[in-house]
């Protein structure tokens, strides 16, 4: 008797195990997992298809957009009319959103865990230059007088998701760029490139996920060398000057906060700007000690515009790691 009522107690256990995994519904669908195991990653605008991979009585989708901020502070929203096993998600209009569906069946109630739909896990290519101390000064944002002889590294700072790179000597005529421009540098296309001679560098990029999502590099973001036998090639320093239109900007690169300003100075206005021009942070009143979280920000490089109380306008660059 004892035997028996073991063995009917794991039979139990095992039925309501069993009954317990089939209500916990999972979503799947081709591209989930394929770059991050629980985000799906658009190539542009084509459709992607969720699905539960187990059969349930009813089914609701929902939707609820992303934010940087943690817990995140936006409502889930019923899908109205997705009540069938799959939901299909668009990367237009879908981009940024996580979704789950409820389910019931067989007496349960249950909801899966959620997905992100995510097109910027890319993270949109920048222009890194490497320079060798003491043989370069910067004479405004982006512009640098370099000795001749000395070499600038120029790198993409999303290497692992960029393949084939087409290298700029100067600003392209179009975007993309015709196969005959004559800004075209002939034989690199790797992620990095080495420059000796005057030009404004840049690249244009496609992804090795989606070959065909290319991504060509702000105006803005090229980066012009003027090699020379300037005044300080001589001097062996290893320091770059200073400019007036320039503030002290700590820590650059960043990751999470950013000190702009100098002591003697109140700002009235500060403003991020990424590379394509959108302004994506301003704030007022600032002072010098107080830190800018920076966080929120995608890697890349961007442009900080600082207006004092005296009327001046200092532009700065910083790299978000």
């Amino acid at each position: 008797m004892k035997l028996k009522l073991i063995f009917l107690t794991i039979l139990l256990s095992c039925f309501f195990n069993v009954k317990s995994q089939q209500c916990t519904p999972t979503i799947t669908s081709p591209r989930l997992g394929a770059m991050f195991p629980d985000k799906v990653v658009f190539c542009t605008t084509e459709t992607e298809t969720l699905s539960t991979t187990q059969t349930y009585g009813s089914y609701q989708w929902y939707k609820q957009m992303w934010d940087w901020q943690t817990p995140n502070p936006n409502p889930w929203v019923a899908i109205p009319g997705a009540t069938s096993q799959s939901l299909v998600i668009n990367g237009s209009t879908d981009m940024l959103y996580y979704f789950k569906v409820s389910v019931t069946g067989n007496d349960c109630t249950a909801e899966s865990s959620p997905v992100l739909a995510d097109g910027y896990a890319y993270g949109l290519p920048f222009l890194m230059a490497n320079f060798t101390p003491g043989t370069y000064d910067e004479i405004a944002p982006g512009v640098y007088n370099v000795c001749t002889g000395a070499s600038v590294v120029f790198e993409n700072g999303f290497p692992a998701v960029y393949g084939m790179h087409t290298w700029f000597k100067c600003v392209p005529g179009s975007n993309p760029p015709s196969s005959t421009d004559p800004c075209i540098i002939n034989g690199p296309t790797g992620d990095s490139y080495t420059a000796m001679t005057s030009g404004k560098y840049g690249f244009y990029a496609c992804t090795e996920y989606c070959p065909t999502m290319c991504e060509m590099l702000s105006d803005m973001a090229f980066i012009q060398l003027n090699f020379g036998n300037w005044s300080f090639c001589s001097l062996g320093t290893g320091e770059v000057k200073t400019k007036e239109n320039n503030l002290n900007i700590y820590p650059n690169p960043a990751a999470q906060f950013l000190y702009i300003g100098k002591e003697s100075e109140k700002y009235t206005e500060v403003s991020i700007i990424d590379m394509s021009g959108r302004l994506i942070l301003q704030k007022k009143d600032h002072k010098y000690n107080e830190a800018i979280d920076v966080n929120f920000l995608s890697a890349g490089t961007y442009l900080v515009v600082s207006k004092s109380s005296e009327g001046k306008t200092y532009k700065n660059k910083f790299i978000k790691r």
